[in-house]
């Protein structure tokens, strides 16, 4: 029993011990679990970022009462090495097991997927296995280069004529027939998304039969159609097109024919999670001579990933990244993403004085909008600002309107309609919107902001348990974003959930000490408005001890 354990990660997950006898759990979190344990040196992680990942739709209590399960059936596996796994108020670790890629350098050279045929439906853990996956690519295809100088290292994407990363769209099949159609559809329209967020030259691969020449490098967005009676089967895969590494596919059904699928709720879904998809790939793209668009790119992405975790110092981090950006290359998606960040920075009282942030946000949106490029995506950050920052919802919901009619499928066009919704009173249709965009987002990184937004939404029009059940969601996504929690502890209090409300209130103060309700009702600076003008305030007061 002094001897490690033996966990294989590329293709079949399989732990074995000394002795050869097989200790894989069954259930495929607690896989899971063991997974997300051995892919860092100390073999440890917080209880929070596992709940975190792996039930990211779930309340706290849910998820910490799953955890606890799958560590029990890791236990059960394990039998007389169940001593290894160790756990407690705060981590979970895993000692004496080796790893196939730590034992053997060729493991990750064998053509094979870490973690292969993994299939947890939760989008905080597909997100982590994706970037896990882009990360140890990278490890596979530089040791192949070195061992055989066969394929370059992947990320290593000369631009194209332009400056900007090439990406092709392969849709597969000839538009003439109907999976054709609906495949070159969704194709264009991930194109026309992915060129909202990053500098792009797209090209068509053999539209209608034509001959090209395509470029060698780059990204290749390939799309497969199935159709079925009433329905039709869609994958899509990004890759790099030079080595052909897959860097993220997901299949999902349409509902309807053809046709009809390109108005089906789960149409802007695929469209979105490819793009994220592929704006997440080249934010791994390295810096080169010659290619400083796609460097500016890969940077803006790096920053739009940390603004999102709320997290202190990752948004000082982004707020850093695009300073360098902004002098290097000044662009209108800089400038949006600086004023979004200010946004944040001022809801999440990270960056110092709200009327300091407000003043910078406005100044960045504005010269966002003096390239006057018309990117729907600036429109939708821009009018955000207008909103919820400047209280202007005229302005707002004109250039909301812009944004959604010219990016139906961009999830931050449906928060900026939201906003402005929410801000001229139309409180039934925020709360649509922000549904909207939390489906079309469901499998990003930045999904707790839109459930965030159908909370606010969900507070203002009374109805307290549907508000409880978005905030919890953007809470589980999100440990650090401080405005569902706000809210959480409100609810708790106000309906006399007294145990639930003081452990969010512990979680709270560790990262806003002073934060208290007198603060939230009597100071007009404090960030929580729809708080403040809530019957529940005074409810929640009346029994906290405060």
């Amino acid at each position: 029993m002094g001897d490690n354990m033996r966990l294989q990660t590329v293709g079949a997950f399989r732990l074995v011990d000394a002795s050869g006898i097989d200790r894989t759990p069954r259930a495929a979190k607690a896989r899971a679990v063991l997974a997300m344990l051995v892919s860092v040196p100390e073999r440890r992680r917080a209880r929070r970022w596992l709940e975190s990942r792996l039930w990211s739709d779930r309340g706290p209590e849910q998820a910490a009462g799953s955890l606890r399960q799958a560590l029990m059936q890791i236990r059960r596996a394990l039998g007389p090495e169940s001593h290894r796994l160790g756990a407690d108020r705060e981590s979970v670790w895993i000692g004496g097991i080796e790893t196939d890629t730590e034992a053997d350098a060729e493991a990750q050279a064998q053509g094979r997927d870490f973690l292969e045929g993994f299939d947890i439906m939760d989008p905080a853990f597909e997100d982590w296995l994706r970037q896990e996956r882009a990360i140890r690519g990278g490890v596979e295809l530089r040791h192949r280069t070195e061992t055989t100088s066969a394929v370059s290292a992947p990320g290593m994407l000369l631009s194209g004529s332009g400056g900007a990363l090439p990406l092709i769209l392969a849709p597969g099949m000839d538009a003439a027939t109907p999976a054709g159609f609906l495949g070159h559809a969704i194709a264009d329209a991930i194109g026309g998304l992915v060129s909202e967020f990053a500098a792009v030259e797209i090209f068509a691969a053999g539209e209608n039969g034509t001959e090209i020449t395509l470029p060698e490098r780059g990204f290749t967005i390939a799309v497969h159609c199935l159709p079925a009676p009433g329905q039709s089967h869609v994958r899509v895969a990004l890759s790099d097109s030079q080595s052909g590494k897959v860097y993220w596919s997901r299949g999902m059904m349409l509902s309807g024919d053809a046709a009809e699928s390109l108005t089906s709720d789960e149409f802007p879904q695929i469209v979105f999670q490819a793009a994220d998809a592929a704006v997440d790939a080249a934010a791994r793209l390295p810096r080169q001579q010659g290619a400083e668009m796609v460097w500016v790119d890969a940077r803006m992405a790096q920053a739009m990933r940390a603004m999102f975790t709320f997290d202190r110092t990752r948004v000082a981090e982004a707020d850093k990244i695009l300073s360098e950006v902004i002098d290097a290359a000044p662009n209108s998606r800089a400038y949006a993403w600086r004023a979004q960040l200010c946004q944040i920075a001022a809801v999440e009282r990270t960056g110092g004085d709200w009327q300091r942030l407000a003043d910078e946000a406005d100044e960045y949106a504005r010269r966002a909008m003096e390239f006057g490029d018309s990117n729907p995506l600036v429109l939708a950050l821009v009018s955000q600002i207008r909103v919820m920052l400047d209280g202007d919802p005229e302005l707002g919901t004109a250039l909301a309107e812009g944004a959604l009619a010219a990016s139906p499928h961009n999830a931050f066009s449906h928060a900026a309609i939201s906003g402005a919704h929410l801000r001229a009173g139309r409180l039934e249709e925020a709360l649509a919107s922000a549904r909207t965009g939390a489906r079309i987002a469901a499998r990003s990184s930045f999904q707790p902001w839109w459930q965030a937004l159908a909370g606010l939404a969900a507070m203002a029009l009374g109805r307290y348990d549907e508000a409880g059940s978005h905030y919890q969601a953007a809470y589980a996504r999100a440990p650090a974003f401080r405005a569902p929690m706000r809210h959480l502890y409100v609810l708790h209090r106000a309906a006399g959930r007294h145990a639930q409300a003081e452990r969010t209130l512990a979680m709270l103060r560790r990262l806003e000490p002073d934060f208290s309700l007198l603060r939230v009702r009597d100071d007009p600076a404090y960030p929580a408005a729809t708080l403040r003008r809530s019957p529940l305030i005074g409810k929640a007061l009346a029994t906290a001890a405060e």
